[in-house]
């Protein structure tokens, strides 16, 4: 994460445990208050660090939020918590499931299941 500073983030934040790292430096755009980064679920047994932006995470919430009535409490503003509760309702394919539109790349930990999931939009690329 030292590395990218010179970027000039907003914002440093780190998930250590075992032999799972990561580690995010934030330049804040949406949600500069409260978008602070890794992202964790309620019990913090799963965590996600992303860079970019998901253009359509208000439509995603609207749709989610009626799939799954009240099941899903977000704590930012952070167009990125979608990819996290995303993943909570519809598990690893998750991405195949939904019509997650921008440009980012992200790394997920599923702490219960000792599970990873790096994904990025392909290059030049918006979908």
């Amino acid at each position: 994460a030292k590395l990218l500073r010179h970027r000039g983030p907003d914002w440093s934040g780190m998930y250590c445990e075992g032999s799972t790292i990561v580690a995010h430096e934030r330049l804040a755009i949406v949600d500069p208050d409260s978008g602070d980064q890794p992202l964790y679920n309620e019990d913090h047994s799963v965590v996600l660090g992303v860079n970019g932006e998901i253009y359509n995470h208000l439509e995603l919430r609207e749709l989610l939020e009626e799939r799954a009535p009240g099941k899903h409490t977000f704590y930012t503003k952070s167009d990125c918590e979608i990819l996290l509760r995303l993943y909570l309702e519809d598990g690893p394919d998750f991405l195949s499931k939904n019509e997650v539109c921008g440009m980012f790349a992200f790394v997920l930990f599923d702490k219960r299941k000792n599970f990873y999931i790096a994904a990025r939009t392909p290059s030049a690329s918006s979908r």
